[in-house]
C-alpha cells in the first residue's frame, strides 16, 4: 500500500473509527484499527470490538493497494504529532507500516488484515431514511436514561419503535422513562422494532453531531442495525429479549398539573445539587401551591430553597425526587415552558410538552424522609 493524504482528514476519521476500539478487551486485535485502500481516490478505516463497528472513508490519492492493521492508541497518537504536513502511508511484505511527512519517518509494525475481525454485513433488513438532526436529538433525548448496569439485559438498550408513522425512541432505568416520538408520513404503514445497545446509540449519535448529511439511513435486519451517514457505516448488534411494555406504566390520570418555565425549573434543581454530598444522591422536595412551586433541599452541607412561578391545575402536593433525574429529564426536554403531571406523594412524575407529543419522561419519586427538609 502507498497512499498520500492530508494530516487533518486522517485525524477525522481516526476520531470516527476510534469509538469502536476496545479498550478493555484481553484480544488485542481489536485494539487496532484496519486501514484498506478503496480505489484510486479514497482509504477506509474501520475498528470493532465485536459488538459495534465503525468503518469510514477518506480522501486520499492512492498509488498502491493494500491494507494492514495497526494498534489504534500508538498510531492516533502518532498523527496528532505530526507537523501540518500530508501524510504518505505505506506498507511493506512484512507488514510494516511508514508513515512520513516532509519532515518525518516513522514505523509501525502492523499485521495482516486477515487477522483482523471480518466486519459482517447484514441480511436484509427495513431501511428507514431519517433526518440527521431528528435521529441525534432522539438519541440525545433517550440513552441517558438506559440503564447503566450490563447485568440488566435488554433495558441496558433504546428501543426503535415505528409503528403506522409514529417513530419513537424509548430508555429506561426501573426509576425512569424517557420517550421522545416523531410522526412522519413516509413510515405509515410501517412497523418495525428493535433494541440496540444504548452505549453504541450514543457513539452513533456523536457521528450524527459531525456528519453534514441533511438525511442517513438506518436499516434494521434479525440481528443488526446499520447506520449509514455519507462517509461512514455503523454496525451494532441488537439486544434479544423482550422490551417492557412502557406505555402501560405511563399514569393515566394526574391530580394535579402545572405549566412552567423549564429552565426556572432546572436551574432550581441544579441549585439544590449544590448541596450533595460526596458519594451520595442530591434529594429535592417539591412543595406544589397555588400559583408558585417551592424547590428545596438539605444536605449536611447545608441546606436551601427557591420559588418559582407556575400555573397549576389541582391540589397541593408535597413529593420528593432524585435531582438528577429531574435535571437529565428536564435538559433533554428543550421546550421553553414543559407541563409536569402528578398523582400522589408516591406516584412518579411526568413532564410534556405544552403541544403535542415529542417527549415524555417518567421519573419515580423518593421516599420525603430521604429528602429531609
Amino acid at each position: 500500500m502507498k497512499a498520500i493524504c492530508k494530516k487533518t482528514n486522517l485525524i477525522k476519521a481516526l476520531g470516527i473509527v476510534s469509538r469502536a476500539v476496545s479498550t478493555v478487551s484481553t484480544l488485542g486485535i481489536i485494539k487496532g484499527i484496519l486501514i484498506k485502500t478503496d480505489g484510486d481516490l479514497n482509504i477506509n478505516l474501520s475498528a470493532t470490538d465485536i459488538q459495534i463497528s465503525i468503518t469510514t472513508r477518506m480522501g486520499a490519492i492512492v498509488n498502491e493497494g493494500g491494507s494492514v492493521v495497526v494498534e489504534a492508541r500508538v498510531f492516533s497518537d502518532l498523527i496528532r504529532k505530526l507537523p501540518e504536513e500530508d501524510v504518505v502511508l505505506a506498507t511493506d511484505e512484512r507488514n510494516v507500516l511508514t508513515i512520513t511527512t516532509e519532515t518525518t519517518d516513522n514505523k509501525i509494525q502492523g499485521i495482516e488484515e486477515s487477522e483482523f475481525p471480518r466486519i459482517e454485513g447484514m441480511e436484509e433488513g427495513k431501511k428507514i431514511i431519517i433526518e440527521r438532526e431528528a435521529l441525534k436529538d432522539m438519541i440525545e433525548g433517550t440513552c441517558f436514561a438506559a440503564s447503566a448496569d450490563e447485568s440488566r439485559g435488554v433495558i441496558t438498550g433504546a428501543l426503535f419503535e415505528v409503528e403506522a408513522g409514529d417513530l419513537a425512541m424509548v430508555a429506561l432505568d426501573g426509576y425512569r422513562v424517557a420517550i421522545r416520538r416523531d410522526f412522519r408520513e413516509a413510515l405509515r404503514g410501517e412497523s418495525l422494532k428493535a433494541v440496540i445497545p444504548a452505549r453504541m446509540m450514543r457513539e452513533a449519535g456523536k457521528i450524527l453531531a459531525e456528519s453534514c448529511k441533511e438525511e442517513v439511513c438506518l436499516e434494521v435486519g434479525q440481528n443488526k442495525a446499520v447506520l449509514v451517514t455519507e462517509d461512514t457505516t455503523v454496525r451494532m448488534n441488537l439486544l434479544a429479549g423482550e422490551y417492557i411494555k412502557y406505555r402501560e406504566v405511563l399514569p393515566k390520570e394526574y391530580a394535579v398539573r402545572f405549566v412552567c418555565r423549564r429552565e426556572e425549573i432546572l436551574n432550581a434543581v441544579e441549585l439544590a445539587e449544590v448541596y450533595k454530598s460526596d458519594g451520595k444522591n442530591s434529594f429535592v422536595r417539591f412543595s406544589i401551591g397555588e400559583g408558585s412551586l417551592v424547590v428545596s433541599s438539605r444536605a449536611d452541607v447545608g441546606h436551601g430553597k427557591e420559588t418559582v412561578a407556575i400555573e397549576k391545575e389541582g391540589e397541593d402536593l408535597e413529593i420528593g425526587f432524585d435531582a438528577r433525574f429531574l435535571k437529565e429529564a428536564l435538559r433533554a426536554a428543550g421546550d421553553e415552558k414543559v407541563v409536569m403531571e402528578f398523582g400522589t406523594s408516591i406516584s412518579p412524575c411526568v413532564v410534556r410538552p405544552v403541544e403535542g407529543e415529542g417527549f415524555t419522561y417518567l421519573i419515580l419519586p423518593v421516599r420525603l424522609s430521604t429528602v429531609n427538609v
